[in-house]
């Protein structure tokens, strides 16, 4: 149905005296109707159908104000909308493929994994030992060989690496791969010591398995195996390897992007795309699909944190101020008042995001939710509040995000201080920019006594790529072929090498070619990272199906 039509029907529902009869009336028959034609109508998703169930309730309430023509009228638009969903373009119900031939490079992880590239930021006592990545530069020499002998090798800034393998094509813009050579420190009690590369049972455990020494060898192993197939690129591929990703990129990233501009003159948006790190299919991050869904963030959300400081007269805790606050308390209120008066949650098509998401695998939900999926001109209110209230996860891809993170004040405890200070971490949703955010602090907060400014990060939001575009159609058959799963947007809630490179390309892409479940993540920079032999066979697999879909395409 056209959106004209659609904003006429929800016009009409809104003249009902209260429009929830008709809105959970029409989520009840409309859903009935496609439970009882679906295949499988014991595939529903329980937590989704209570939420829809309860507020079915208030029927009882207002059905004698409802209007029975405006229920005729909305309901034949829900079943047509979901009738004429897109169909799905992958059977994922197909286990995915099996590489046997490419398990070798599984010991080479491992041997990566030895080299601890352990970056320390600022505030850590230890140094970042730079020998450690002229190691692993050694040792990706040795395992790559066609690599290092066919491909030019630029070393930046000292330990970042920009592999060139330069296509026939000319008339073709380059497009590029990138990964990081660094880790985190890995403190803890692992279940096998963090740095000594063991595979055990087929897996391979350490810090860097899957942030981010898999995508190096993923990347490198599948250029090594396209060489070693004959494969000659009409399109140039570059390989970025930047070698402080976990402390912000200052000397690698931002110094790699630089070299395109002045040493590959790449010009402004030069790049057909540019795909690096990020979510992973992880199975259960949508409610409503069985398996493995593909996230690819095509934006990243920015960061800033504000110093809120008051500044107060002092004096003996005996004798407190009677007529007014003293500044641990107005700090508390300062506090107080961002912490309950959060930042809107954004789900419209005018957003990127979640809503961008759902839509792009309506096709494979249980039928409640493509229901739902498919009539987001009516239900999107209330998938936004199921969302809001799922997980701490789901909220923060709807919003800005806010944590106090560091209260400091203080000095004695019979004292008053004179001095407070509390820090406010922001996540910026792509739809706002730092200055709105601090804008609607100061407003929030509205208190002359609180100082606000910008303390450290300043990260605006990304840029937000498209995904009807070629170069995501070359991600999602990449991922078809590879893993037999669907593939959706998503939208990066940490940030990543790619802050550095939004000049070079307006297509920009955050995945890592992984499987995993959703108990899962917390291996990111935590304990017991690790990857089994066959997912990273796979993930080379996946980096040769990318490049060769990529070069064949003559559009971009």
């Amino acid at each position: 149905m056209n959106e004209e039509c659609n904003t006429t029907l929800v016009n009409k529902a809104r003249t009902v005296n209260n429009h929830h009869f008709a809105f959970t009336l029409a989520i009840f028959l409309g859903l009935s109707c496609v439970v009882t034609a679906a295949p499988n109508p014991a595939i529903v998703d329980a937590p989704l159908l209570s939420q829809a169930l309860q507020v079915l309730m208030q029927v009882l309430v207002f059905a004698r104000m409802a209007s029975m023509y405006t229920l005729m009228a909305i309901v034949p638009v829900l079943a047509f909308n979901t009738l004429t969903c897109p169909q799905r373009k992958v059977d994922h119900t197909k286990p995915p493929a099996k590489f046997a031939q490419f398990d070798k490079y599984g010991k080479v992880l491992a041997e990566c994994i030895k080299i601890p590239t352990i970056s320390h930021d600022a505030t850590s006592d230890e140094k970042t030992d730079h020998s450690q990545l002229a190691k692993l530069k050694s040792l990706l020499a040795k395992s790559f060989p066609n690599v290092h002998s066919n491909l030019s090798i630029a070393v930046v800034n000292g330990h970042s690496l920009v592999y060139k393998w330069v296509g026939s094509d000319k008339s073709l813009a380059p497009i590029m791969l990138c990964a990081h050579l660094d880790v985190v420190p890995a403190p803890g009690d692992w279940v096998h010591p963090p740095f000594a590369g063991k595979i055990v049972d087929g897996v391979i455990w350490g810090r860097g398995a899957i942030d981010n020494k898999h995508n190096v060898v993923g990347e490198l192993a599948a250029v090594e195996e396209l060489i070693l197939a004959g494969f000659k690129p009409r399109r140039t591929v570059y390989l970025a390897m930047g070698h402080d990703e976990e402390i912000g990129g200052n000397e690698g990233a931002k110094m790699i992007a630089e070299h395109m501009k002045k040493e590959e003159k790449i010009g402004k948006n030069g790049l057909a795309a540019i795909f690096d790190e990020g979510p992973m299919m992880v199975e259960g991050a949508l409610p409503g699909i069985k398996g493995p869904v593909a996230l690819v963030a095509n934006s990243e959300k920015g960061a800033v944190t504000i110093e809120i400081s008051v500044e107060a007269a002092g004096g003996h805790s005996s004798m407190p101020p009677i007529k007014e606050q003293n500044s641990i308390s107005i700090i508390a209120s300062a506090v107080n008042a961002l912490e309950t008066n959060q930042f809107p949650a954004r789900f419209s098509s005018s957003s990127a995001g979640v809503y961008q998401q759902l839509l792009l695998v309506r096709p494979y939900f249980s039928p409640i939710m493509k229901v739902l999926t498919s009539n987001l001109w009516l239900f999107a209110p209330l998938i936004k509040r199921i969302l809001l209230g799922a997980s701490n996860a789901a909220a923060a891809m709807l919003r800005t995000t806010t944590a106090t993170t560091v209260i400091k004040g203080g000095t004695k405890t019979n004292v008053l201080a004179y001095s407070v200070k509390a820090y406010v971490n922001h996540r910026i949703h792509p739809a706002e920019t730092i200055e709105s955010v601090m804008e609607r602090d100061r407003r929030t907060i509205n208190d002359p006594r609180v100082t606000l400014k910008a303390f450290d990060m300043l990260i605006p939001p990304s840029p937000v790529s498209s995904v009807t575009n070629r170069q995501f159609g070359w991600i999602e058959r990449s991922v078809s072929s590879v893993f037999s799963n669907p593939t959706t947007c998503s939208i990066m809630i940490g940030n990543t090498d790619t802050r550095w490179y939004w000049g070079l390309s307006d297509s920009i892409y955050r995945f890592s070619p992984v499987e995993l479940g959703i108990g899962d993540l917390g291996m990111f920079h935590g304990l017991d990272e690790r990857l089994s032999v066959e997912g990273m066979s796979r993930i080379v697999r996946y980096y040769m199906e990318l490049i060769e879909n990529a070069d064949g395409d003559d559009e971009v």
